[in-house]
């Protein structure tokens, strides 16, 4: 350290105690200037001039640097012994503890140790009235790259906003925190938009080198920052100069190697292997792996990282073995306690530091294994090997999903859990037409089928019913509903696109409300067993469960669309029979899709002709002559109309009217899931009385722009005759969301809401349907208030246009009002996929509730078939247009 330095240290410890702050502020000076021996010798220094609570900072500072210098070892000493001493007591001081310990665990990449001590020292600050503290923006920030590094981003957003806004009001727009917070946010949106992710980096780059010049470590961080969103949006040049220049800066400054220059070569490497230079990219992989097992030994989640980038073009060049072997090498090296190199064995899904690499190394893994018997071997061993890594990825996948609060973060890892139930699907399927033992492999081909369905709703729906089972008390479970309700409303608020001074604050409002409800769910886990036990053991419904629901009339078909096969998968079950039919994808297959709805939508004969004859072969091979179906679908298929499909050849001459639709042969319902039926199928059926609400709004406020619904008044007063004294009719202002939000909905067994509806297929969120306004609502009912209805309806009907569309999410269906409403308790709904007018819509529905009431048990499905039927019969609206859009989702 150079003797001015000294002097100016020798002077700030005279005012240690009041003025502890100007030595913090040296200290963090020499920090920021990579002067680490100084900011060093400075601590030390102070530290031996000052007891207490001011020499408990300085040993955090001590232990920062030493984490910044790659010295865990010596900081997780340090930080370890401050925890255990009296100073302690001090809420704040301990916050600082723990922030540091959470970066030292970051860095060590255990990643659920260092969540913990972020998510204590923020509760700290709050204690010691630190919430809003400069301290608490950094704690806020390394929270960030927690949740960036295992995947949520959703949640590393919304931590990361917070850290930036804390910080633009205590330091300004132009500080170094705030250069920090565009790092981190760049990081997150590289992941999902490259090009937003590049404006943070530019700005941050920018302060950077106003405060230091072009050849400072953070400078280097920035460069290699911005080469991630160059080499994304295939700059490939660009994005090689930037790491090229972050390697020299880190080179300079850490002559001898340290893990943020490999981090810079494995940046390189896989540069230049996008750049299909395979050979440059191991080179660089070398050098990293080298360089990263200097700094960490032989265990940490980047050597793993790398390993894995080596396996992949080992494996493109089908050099099987060799990839197997960097498979192997890096689960070892991601794992605390794994240490066997045999390729038959895997680590437990909890034993990890980073489950995201883990997934994709345990995946990578089973892919080379598929490929190299149908490359090479021809082992049965190998697939079967293969199919074992996939049910221990499949084991990851649950326990990555039961450790995150935030719903967007478990939806967005549906498509990471797609590609592992895809390959499980197609192996064990592959299996079983090579072994005796193939019923085995055909139900585990089911078991990956049905875990890609509707992951995330029943999750919501076996976390709803523990909480009813374990003996939580009302006020708790009403807190809860407060805080979702909170939690719902802004994130719809936030989605409808905010001023900045607005956005700003929503986002600090969710934070908070997340913050208390996370605190709220790890409370109920610990405090009620019960809860937890029964949340985290839902059973996946095997072929024998399902039969058991099947009466001799009934038949379940499940399909799964393996997009990288351009395989169907249809799953047909009976109450004694279960076959696997695997057919070819045509490669026209969205195509098709679109010519059938768009030729029953637009009424185009010949093109819905065309497309209804291939579909049908396709869709209908091997569905038995039974009189109900039960629908599962998988992908796009969640938006057909299989009531039109036809199961024969359409003559030449023949109209509408005349076809051989599939709904004249068979009563169809569809299911998110083969789970939700079972979840369904063990709830008590509602009341018997068959007692309705029926809700018609009529007219809309002007500022929604929608036109009057006129007929539906007619429907909802001729389907309340039908049932007598059991109806309740809320029409015009009585039609209002305070009625529906009151909780008198739970004692209907039949809802029936004629109106407008509209589902956003970009932000689910913003899906609603629409009401009369009151003073305290403003009349849209959107989703996650659709969600937090307590209902217990046998059928709920939403006589509303598109109301069964919604947003595709892999691993999950369609995301929408219907989803909302099963969630809500609705058994069954029924929906539609498109606008009809309201005469035609008025006659199917009043036909419906008169052949459902007709029946000695009712069966909404049954219902809905006659009154299908009943219209083609009468000819005024026998085209497919007027009734293939209400379907019913249950039952």
């Amino acid at each position: 350290m150079k003797k001015g330095s000294l002097i100016l240290v020798i002077q700030l410890l005279s005012h240690l105690g009041y003025g502890q702050t100007s030595v913090i502020s040296q200290i963090d000076s020499l920090v920021s200037a990579s002067d680490y021996a100084g900011a060093k010798e400075v601590i030390e220094l102070a530290a031996s001039n000052s007891t207490g609570e001011d020499q408990h900072r300085l040993y955090n500072k001590l232990a920062e640097v030493a984490i910044l210098q790659g010295k865990l070892d010596e900081a997780e000493k340090t930080l370890k012994s401050l925890i255990s001493a009296p100073t302690a007591a001090n809420p704040f001081l301990l916050a600082e503890t723990k922030t540091n310990l959470g970066f030292l665990y970051l860095n060590k990449a255990r990643n659920d140790i260092a969540l913990t001590h972020f998510q204590e020292a923020l509760d700290l600050y709050q204690q010691a009235g630190q919430a809003n503290s400069v301290e608490a923006a950094r704690c806020l920030a390394n929270l960030s790259q927690v949740y960036a590094t295992t995947g949520k981003l959703n949640q590393a957003e919304e931590s990361g906003v917070m850290a930036m806004q804390l910080r633009k009001r205590l330091r300004g727009e132009t500080s170094e925190d705030i250069a920090a917070s565009y790092n981190d946010l760049g990081l997150i949106y590289a992941q999902t938009d490259p090009a937003k992710a590049l404006e943070y980096f530019e700005m941050a780059l920018a302060v950077y080198e106003k405060i230091h010049g072009k050849q400072h470590r953070k400078i280097a961080i920035a460069n290699n920052n911005m080469g991630i969103a160059y080499r994304e949006q295939k700059f490939y040049g660009e994005a090689i100069l930037s790491f090229e220049t972050a390697e020299a800066i880190w080179n300079r400054i850490y002559p001898e190697g340290h893990p943020n220059e490999a981090l810079a070569l494995v940046n390189l490497g896989l540069t230049y292997g996008k750049m299909e230079n395979v050979n440059a990219a191991l080179g660089y992989y070398d050098r990293a792996l080298a360089m990263y097992r200097k700094s960490y030994g032989e265990k940490h989640s980047d050597i793993s990282a790398v390993l894995n980038q080596m396996g992949v073009i080992r494996k493109d060049q089908s050099n099987f073995a060799a990839a197997l072997s960097n498979f192997q090498a890096a689960l070892l090296a991601n794992s605390p306690t794994f240490s066997t190199d045999a390729l038959e064995t895997n680590p437990h899904a909890t034993d990890y530091y980073n489950a995201k690499v883990m997934l994709y190394s345990l995946r990578l893994k089973a892919e080379t294994l598929e490929a190299q018997y149908l490359e090479k071997t021809l082992r049965l061993e190998d697939l079967k090997l293969a199919l074992r890594t996939l049910q221990s990825c499949d084991t990851l996948i649950d326990n990555i999903r039961f450790n995150s609060t935030n719903e967007s973060d478990k939806l967005e890892i549906g498509s990471s859990a797609n590609d592992v139930y895809e390959s499980g699907v197609r192996i064990a399927h592959a299996i079983s037409e090579s072994t005796i033992d193939h019923r085995r492999y055909q139900k585990l081909a089911f078991y990956f089928a049905e875990k890609s369905k509707s992951a995330v709703l029943q999750e919501s729906i076996a976390d709803s019913e523990a909480k009813s089972f374990a003996g939580i008390p009302i006020e708790m479970l009403e807190e809860e509903n407060q805080l979702k309700a909170s939690i719902a409303l802004l994130a719809q608020k936030l989605s409808q696109k905010p001023g900045l001074t607005e956005e700003a604050a929503l986002r600090e409002k969710l934070f908070t409300s997340n913050r208390q409800y996370q605190g709220f769910v790890r409370h109920l886990e610990t405090d009620y067993p019960d809860y937890f036990n029964l949340k985290f053991n839902q059973a996946t419904p095997s072929i024998e469960d399902i039969q058991k629901l099947l009466g001799t009339g009934r038949a379940v078909v499940s399909y799964f669309i393996s997009e990288k096969g351009l395989r169907l998968y249809s799953f047909v079950i009976t109450q004694k029979s279960f076959r696997v039919y695997n057919s070819t994808l045509p490669v026209d297959f969205e195509r098709l899709i679109k010519g059938f709805t768009n030729g029953i939508y637009y009424v185009v004969p010949n093109v819905f002709k065309e497309s209804a004859e291939r579909l049908s072969t396709l869709l209908l091979r091997g569905i038995p002559s039974v009189p109900e179906l039960i629908v599962i679908p998988s992908g796009r298929l969640g938006t057909v109309p299989f009531e039109a499909l036809t199961y024969g050849k359409i003559k030449a001459d023949a109209d509408f009217g005349t076809y051989p639709y599939l709904v004249n042969r068979q009563a169809i319902s569809y299911e998110f899931s083969a789970g939700l039926l079972l979840q369904k199928s063990a709830h008590q059926a509602a009341a018997e009385n068959s007692s309705i609400f029926l809700c018609a709004p009529i007219t809309f406020p002007e500022k929604d722009r929608l036109a009057d619904l006129p007929g539906t008044e007619q429907e909802v007063n001729s389907i309340a005759t039908l049932f007598t004294a059991n109806a309740k009719v809320a029409i015009g202002t009585e039609a209002n969301e305070s009625l529906i939000k009151s909780g008198s909905l739970a004692n209907y067994r039949y809802l029936h809401f004629a109106t407008h509806g509209i589902v956003d297929q970009t932000s689910p969120e913003l899906s609603r349907i629409y009401l009369q306004s009151t003073d305290t609502e403003d009349g849209n009912v959107y989703s996650g208030e659709i969600f937090n209805l307590k209902l217990n309806a046998d059928l709920a009907v939403l006589s509303a246009c598109q109301t069964g569309l919604g947003k595709y999410a892999k691993g999950e269906g369609v995301i929408g009002l219907s989803r909302a409403l099963v969630y809500a308790g609705a058994r069954t709904i029924m929906v539609s996929y498109w606008s009809v007018a309201d005469e035609s819509t008025a006659e199917l529905m009043t036909d419906f509730y008169q052949i459902l009431l007709r029946q000695a048990s009712p069966n909404p499905r049954m219902a809905l078939q006659q009154a299908k039927r009943n219209m083609l019969k009468k000819g005024k609206y026998v085209s497919p247009y007027f009734w293939a859009p209400f379907v019913l989702i249950g039952s």
